[in-house]
């Protein structure tokens, strides 16, 4: 017997082709699930599936034990399959007698792993006609995984047919009208599974050998994702049948959304689900639509999490921060950006028109921009609301901190700043002393301040990181050639505090600037462009120490409200130029230009 895993397999994508309205399954009668089915098994390959063994992912198998010598002993149970295959494909063949459970409907059954569970044949035949059609189009359908940004973490230690099982399990513990409405909600889903697509999966799952593979673990086709996060949803939460009402009073893009958010990770989706209310209304659809989109955009890493330590990527031109890579969109980030959004609607009670503004901005931003809008609106309001703030000065109240966050995250300039700060710079240095193999080293943020030896010692390859891709002089790359600006992504626990600090920054800027009567202020463009020109790495030390002094007070304690904003401008200068001067004892001669 083949051992195949399909977690293991090398990614060759199946393009499914001309696929026209005729080849999606449409959700109707009976007797049109009987015909749309029988449109799926007339795409499929005839012969029986190899025997092929899952390893612990989701995988199409057939399963353990044979109906054929199971029924031979257990007259009882072949009567009801026949039962069960009547009602589904019409009388049985005489031909096909004792091997009608290869055959249509029950062939699908088959390969879930049903046919050879007692339970499963006594719950068929409590099901009205209608609603043993909608399960047998739910079982095919979810034969198509969901994309990779959804299986692998769902599906890691459960196969496809754990998942049926699982289930089955729900169907059984509910009631009737539970149990029609769940059925109900899964063809609907199932409907919209490209079946041309289900077709080529199960086509070259089934006629694979372990030298001759042909198929993509986890498709780019995304039909499925509905049904199978819809199915993840059941399984996770502790009222089905409610959330299976609240997903119907929402509109499409809300209820895509949610079941995205369910799907990324189910404990979010069932305190989104919780927040949104039993019928939808507490939340603005813009908002489900913005978070779920973030999960739908997951990019999923080429490399192994032990090879990212000493290997990663290096991005090239600002325009380059912007978009959506397994950088900028990795697993960890989404699950950040959401669980934050989460946080803080549990906290806070925000008007209608604060949340719709929230959504209706959300919804209108790339996904690397939403991250650094959640950023600026979690951070900057748990700044001004929470304990960072003595109780000797006075707490802003939360319409005003609104005020403030909506002035910063409405700014381009300031979303493209925080955004920037998931990113290193770079600095290439060309070693001529090495005769042999590498002698461009990239250094990453602060690196550059190190001394030489040290900071070659600390780095990393970086994939891209050429000298021909960037302005060299004087044996190192410079920061500000705009074609050639190169950029490392930080991990998530670094980049966390290096956003929690110029956020804090950011808020202090704008709300010592709105108090301040001085003629003359800096912008908020102004000073964004000027922390945008900084070296990654002197900005990222430099408003640490700022976020020091102002969690020391030391601004509040030595001036009025009205000259704060005079004072914070002088310590940010301070920080830089003793940031800078730090820097420079740390670094050999040959690098001050750098700084």
């Amino acid at each position: 017997m083949a051992h195949i895993s399909l977690t293991s397999l090398q990614t060759t994508h199946i393009s499914a082709t001309s696929r026209t309205s005729e080849s999606r399954v449409s959700k109707a009668s009976a007797q049109d699930m009987q015909d749309a089915l029988s449109e799926v098994r007339a795409a499929q390959l005839a012969q029986p599936a190899p025997e092929i063994e899952a390893v612990d992912s989701f995988s199409l198998i057939r399963p353990k034990g044979d109906p054929y010598h199971l029924y031979q002993k257990t007259p009882e149970l072949l009567e009801q399959a026949k039962a069960l295959a009547e009602r589904l494909d019409g009388p049985i063949h005489d031909a096909n007698d004792d091997h009608f459970f290869y055959q249509d409907s029950m062939r699908d059954f088959l390969q879930a792993g049903l046919l050879t569970d007692p339970d499963f044949l006594d719950l068929s035949e409590s099901l009205s006609d209608e609603e043993l059609g909608e399960l047998a189009m739910t079982v095919s359908a979810m034969r198509l995984p969901a994309s990779a940004n959804y299986t692998i973490p769902n599906e890691a230690d459960r196969s496809y047919q754990g998942k049926v099982a699982e289930f089955m399990d729900v169907l059984e513990n509910s009631s009737l009208e539970d149990r029609a409405a769940i059925l109900s909600r899964s063809a609907e889903y199932a409907s919209k599974v490209d079946t041309e697509a289900v077709a080529n999966f199960r086509k070259n799952v089934y006629s694979q050998t372990p030298n001759d593979i042909k198929f993509t673990p986890y498709p780019r086709e995304i039909s499925a994702n509905p049904l199978h996060n819809y199915i993840t949803a059941v399984l996770a939460t502790d009222d089905p049948a409610a959330l299976t009402e609240q997903l119907g009073q929402l509109p499409p893009d809300a209820e895509a959304g949610l079941l995205s958010v369910y799907g990324l990770d189910p404990s979010l989706g069932d305190r989104l689900s919780q927040l949104a209310g039993p019928d939808g209304q507490n939340l603005p659809d813009s908002l489900l639509s913005a978070l779920g989109s973030m999960a739908d955009k997951v990019k999923v890493s080429n490399f192994a999490s032990d090879v990212d330590k000493q290997l990663g990527v290096a991005w090239h031109g600002d325009e380059a921060l912007l978009k959506d890579n397994e950088q900028s969109q990795g697993r960890d980030f989404a699950l950040d950006s959401v669980s934050s959004m989460i946080d803080m609607l549990e906290t806070y009670n925000f008007s209608d028109e604060q949340l719709n503004t929230m959504g209706t901005e959300l919804t209108s931003l790339s996904n690397p921009e939403k991250r650094a809008y959640i950023d600026i609106t979690t951070l900057g309001l748990e700044d001004m609301l929470q304990s960072k703030v003595t109780e000797s000065f006075d707490k802003k109240n939360l319409d005003e901190a609104i005020e403030v966050v909506s002035e910063l995250r409405s700014n381009p300039k300031t979303l493209s700043l925080v955004n920037s700060t998931r990113y290193h710079d770079v600095t290439l240095i060309e070693r001529p002393d090495i005769d042999e193999g590498l002698t461009v080293v990239a250094l990453e943020g602060a690196a550059v301040f190190q001394g030489l030896e040290t900071a070659v010692k600390q780095s990393r390859l970086l994939l891209g990181a050429l000298s021909d891709n960037a302005n060299m002089k004087n044996g190192h790359s410079v920061k500000g050639h705009e074609s050639g600006n190169l950029y490392s992504a930080k991990t998530l626990d670094v980049y966390k505090q290096d956003v929690g600090n110029l956020v804090s920054t950011l808020v202090a800027f704008e709300s010592m600037r709105g108090d301040s009567t001085a003629s003359e202020k800096v912008s908020l463009n102004e000073f964004s462009d000027h922390l945008s020109d900084m070296h990654s790495g002197i900005r990222d030390e430099t408003l640490s120490r700022v976020k020091q002094a102002l969690d020391t007070n030391v601004i509040r304690d030595k001036a009025t409200e009205n000259t704060q904003f005079a004072f914070l401008s002088n310590l940010i200068q301070q920080m830089a130029f003793e940031t800078k001067r730090d820097f420079k004892d740390e670094i050999t001669s040959a690098m001050d230009d750098v700084v």
